[in-house]
C-alpha cells in the first residue's frame, strides 16, 4: 500500500555522504532513510539485497512517503503512540520466529549481514506499528459489514477450502470472517485516503527520474 530518487555517491569505507531526496510538507526524507528502508524490507523479507529490483526500491521510497503522510497525521490528532514495551514485545516476537522463518539463521547473523541494528529494526517496528493504530482508530468505525456479506464469504471463500469434517459452522466462523472483511475494506478505504492526502500534499522529488540507490550489506 502504499517515485524513487537518485542515490548520493556513499563512502562505504569511511563517511557516508548523505542528501535530500525529496521532502513531504517541509520534511526531508534523506539518502539513508532510503537506504534503512530498503534494508529492512530486505532483512524482514529474508531476501538478500542483490536480489532486489528498481521496482522494489522504488516500492520502499513510496512507502516513506506514506509514513511521513500519516505521520502528519498522528501529530494532528490525540494519538498515543506504541509504548516502549509494546514495540519489545514485537522485537522479541520477531527474534523468535526469524529463525523458523528464514532457513535457521540467526536474528543477530542475519542483522550483521543486512548491515542494519536491533535499534534500526526498533524504529521501524514503531513506525509500524504508530501507523496500524492511526489506521485503525481512523478507519475501524466507518466500516461495516452486514451479515449478508459474511455469509456469502463463508459459503463461497470458505467451505470451498475446508474439507468437509474440518468445516466450522457459520457461527463459529463470523468473528474471524468479519474480521477479515473489515480488514479488506480498511485496506481498500487507507489507498483512498493515502491518495487524498497526497493530492494535498506538498511532495518535492529532488531528482529527475527513479534510479535506485546504492545499498550494501
Amino acid at each position: 500500500m502504499i517515485a524513487s530518487c537518485l542515490a548520493a555517491p556513499a563512502l562505504w569505507a569511511g563517511e557516508v555522504l548523505d542528501r535530500m531526496v525529496a521532502t513531504v510538507n517541509g520534511h526531508a526524507i534523506l539518502q539513508s532513510d532510503w537506504n534503512d528502508e530498503v534494508r529492512y524490507e530486505s532483512f524482514m523479507s529474508g531476501r538478500p539485497l542483490a536480489a532486489l529490483t528498481t521496482e522494489d526500491r522504488r516500492a520502499a521510497f513510496e512507502r516513506l512517503i506514506d509514513q511521513e503522510l500519516l505521520r502528519e497525521q498522528m501529530s494532528s490528532t490525540d494519538f498515543k503512540p506504541a509504548s516502549s514495551e509494546e514495540i519489545a514485545k514485537q522485537i522479541g516476537d520477531l527474534k523468535k520466529r526469524y529463525p523458523q522463518e528464514h532457513a535457521g539463521e540467526s536474528w543477530d547473523a542475519a542483522l550483521s549481514s543486512y548491515g542494519t541494528t536491533e535499534a534500526l529494526v526498533a524504529g521501524h517496528v514503531a513506525v509500524e506499528l504508530n501507523a496500524l493504530r492511526l489506521v485503525d482508530s481512523r478507519l475501524r468505525p466507518s466500516i461495516q459489514v452486514d451479515n449478508a456479506a459474511i455469509e456469502n464469504y463463508y459459503k463461497t471463500e470458505l467451505l470451498p477450502k475446508v474439507a468437509a469434517g474440518q468445516r466450522p459452522s457459520l457461527q463459529e466462523a463470523t468473528p474471524t470472517i468479519r474480521e477479515l472483511l473489515v480488514q479488506q475494506q480498511m485496506n481498500q478505504a487507507l489507498s483512498s485516503w493515502l491518495e487524498s492526502m497526497r493530492s494535498q500534499a506538498q511532495i518535492r522529488m529532488l531528482i529527475s527520474q527513479p534510479l535506485e540507490p546504492r545499498v550494501q550489506p
